[in-house]
């Protein structure tokens, strides 16, 4: 069976038990927009590459449907409920992807990117975290690495998700900017939002895998990743 059609099996799976689960999915609000007013952001560059421009090209579709979103106080922000099937070539083209840490091209290749930074900004928040999946392998080095080891959150339609609760008092929204260089994520907000101070405590097992805790300014661990290096 493709990899494709068990996606579109698992993902009709997980979408009737969110149905029964009636999971609190934030929607495209439009007319709240003007209220968020208050905002902190990151950026991350791009690295070029023979499909960079695809990949520029998935993101600012991506960044379509994310940028209408208003995520409620209790509601969860799941990254493929609001971009959808990545697989449509009428929407996503082939881009560079990772997949058990060899590189290859994929409809829909680069929106990791997306799911990370939007992961790292949910990070500063204080959000909750519901879903969230690292790479499996650390393909970069220190000099190379456009975003702190840890950070990264992969996605792959119908197995892997970014899931997101918005456990602040107001409303909040995630913004894509895609810039010649850069990537740029803004998360909106009613009211001020605080960003955390990450702490970040990485080791090497005795199997050189990576191991990564990301804390915040109290000491509480945040985020866990584990890393094979190439």
């Amino acid at each position: 069976m493709k990899t494709t059609t068990k996606a579109l099996i698992r993902s009709k799976y997980v979408w009737i038990t969110d149905k029964l689960k009636r999971t609190p999915f934030a929607k495209p609000r439009q007319k709240d927009m003007d209220t968020l007013i208050h905002s902190i952001e990151l950026s991350q560059r791009f690295m070029p590459n023979a499909t960079l421009e695809s990949k520029k090209h998935n993101l600012r579709e991506a960044a379509k449907y994310i940028n209408k979103v208003v995520i409620y106080p209790g509601e969860v922000f799941s990254f493929w409920h609001v971009v959808g099937n990545p697989n449509n070539k009428q929407r996503f083209m082939e881009g560079r992807s990772i997949h058990g840490g060899v590189l290859s091209t994929d409809v829909g290749g680069g929106l990791c990117q997306a799911s990370g930074i939007i992961h790292h900004l949910a990070l500063l928040a204080g959000m909750e975290v519901i879903e969230r999946f690292n790479h499996s392998v650390d393909i970069y080095t220190d000099e190379t690495r456009f975003a702190p080891l840890g950070t990264d959150a992969t996605v792959f339609f119908g197995f892997k998700d970014l899931r997101l609760r918005n456990t602040l008092t107001h409303p909040i929204a995630f913004e894509l900017v895609i810039e010649a260089g850069q990537l740029r994520c803004i998360l909106k907000s009613k009211e001020k939002v605080k960003a955390n101070t990450l702490h970040y405590d990485i080791s090497t097992d005795q199997q050189n895998r990576k191991h990564v805790n990301v804390a915040d300014e109290n000491g509480n661990v945040i985020s866990q990743s584990t890393y094979q290096t190439p």
